[in-house]
């Protein structure tokens, strides 16, 4: 593999790990369970606080 495949392989290889990992997941994951409000979370946190 010449060095210009090499560097154009881990430029492509960066542009997807930042495509991939920019959406800060926790933040989606706060923003479902404040609008949906998934029965899961409430079962969660009573057991949560229960002991």
């Amino acid at each position: 593999m010449i060095l210009r495949d090499r560097i154009f392989l881990a430029i492509g290889i960066l542009l997807i790990d930042l495509c991939v990992f920019f959406i800060p997941l926790i933040a989606v994951l706060l923003a479902y369970i404040l609008i949906a409000r998934p029965v899961w979370f409430r079962d969660w946190t009573t057991r949560l606080y229960a002991d």
